[in-house]
């Protein structure tokens, strides 16, 4: 609490107000509370009392407790810049959002030194968080970022909050800032990553292409720094969606190296093998995942390998699959197309047989020809 000071009242040579400010400066708030309680109750005019008992209050992390003496300082000064600070503080703290963002923002923010319109506005912006208004928090994280060019922290919690309010494309470019300034943090470049990534479903045409394209750089630049199951799992993701097929499925069996019992990197190899219509090669990882999925993924696994069979001819395998996820229009299609290649295959079966009469009468004339008197007429009876 002793950060957030602006200028404190000078100091009243009154029994219990000099051993409060002690009690204070010593971080024994409990012992500051009851010294300046006492105070108040001996001299109930005095501004200085009130603040500092308000603020004695909030540093014992009572802030329900310091808003009646603050509203009192407030009272008694006037306009205080330092007592509507500390009072939307204790507002916030209390949960009072929407007070603490009404006294707030009677404050002239600009006025107040820079150190102290970020403390604003990051309270601001957390109680209109707490409302639900993620427009006006993001605002207001902005102008803490703006204000603090060279802090990376703020500008990758401003990113935040845009992506919280559904504002994607300004999230993503203070994502981008934040990892700029600082390249080091695994954590932003993974959230940066999985930005890019909503985005690239979203996206089509050269558009998409570049955004995955630059998904997988940060992607890669995370297995560079660490090869562990989750960044490779997210590189074979990027390249998946980028259509990087090949090198997605040598990406993702490394990951399933790291790890064999997650799902999910062997559902996605065998994603990578069927966009590169080696079904046969889709069909192992695919019941490898099978057998580790459950619930909603196991039907996700089940209508992929209902695909792949499909593609491989292997009906009624693919029906079963297909009737297991759910997908009553997967199995009715495979149905259709099993139904018409049988009837293709009888109308080949036909055709050859029709074929094989014709050469064997050919063949007939021909030995007919060979007969001396004979004739090429067929008998007649």
């Amino acid at each position: 609490m002793t950060a957030l000071s602006l200028l404190l009242t000078a100091s009243i040579a009154t029994a219990g107000y000099e051993e409060g400010m002690a009690a204070f400066k010593a971080r024994n708030f409990e012992q500051a509370v009851a010294e300046f309680q006492q105070f108040v109750e001996e001299r109930p005019d005095q501004h200085a009392g009130y603040q500092m008992l308000g603020l004695s209050l909030l540093s014992a992390r009572r802030p329900a407790e310091a808003v009646a003496p603050l509203e009192k300082a407030l009272e008694l000064k006037g306009e205080n810049p330092a007592d509507r600070l500390y009072l939307g503080r204790a507002l916030h703290l209390s949960g009072k959002h929407r007070d603490a963002i009404s006294t707030l923002s009677r404050l002239n923010i600009g006025s107040l030194p820079a150190k102290n319109q970020s403390q604003v506005y990051q309270m601001r912006s957390a109680s209109y968080a707490r409302l639900g208004n993620t427009g006006s928090a993001a605002a207001d994280l902005g102008r803490v970022a703006d204000l603090n060019p060279s802090d990376a922290a703020a500008r990758f919690e401003y990113g935040q909050m845009l992506h919280s309010d559904a504002q994607l494309d300004p999230a993503i470019a203070a994502y981008e800032r934040a990892v700029s300034m600082d390249g080091s943090n695994s954590e932003w470049k993974t959230t940066l990553v999985n930005a890019l990534k909503v985005k690239g479903r979203s996206t089509s045409g050269s558009a998409k292409s570049g955004i995955y394209r630059k998904a997988e750089d940060y992607a890669r630049s995370l297995v560079g720094t660490s090869a562990s199951y989750d960044n490779l799992l997210l590189l074979g993701e990027v390249q998946l969606g980028g259509k990087n097929y090949e090198s997605a499925a040598s990406t993702l069996q490394q990951a399933i190296s790291k790890r064999r019992n997650d799902w999910h990197a062997h559902l996605y190899l065998g994603q990578a093998y069927g966009s590169l219509e080696r079904y046969n090669d889709a069909e192992a990882p695919l019941n490898d995942a099978l057998g580790l999925a459950s619930g909603e993924a196991e039907k996700q696994v089940l209508d992929y390998l209902g695909f792949v069979l499909e593609k491989q001819r292997k009906f009624e395998a693919s029906i079963t699959a297909y009737e297991r996820a759910g997908n009553a229009g997967g199995a009715a299609r495979v149905r259709e197309n099993q139904q018409i290649q049988q009837e293709n295959q009888e109308a080949d079966q036909f055709n050859a047989n029709i074929a094989e009469l014709e050469r064997q009468r050919e063949e007939l004339r021909r030995q007919l020809e060979e007969v001396p008197g004979a004739t090429n007429e067929p008998p007649r009876q």
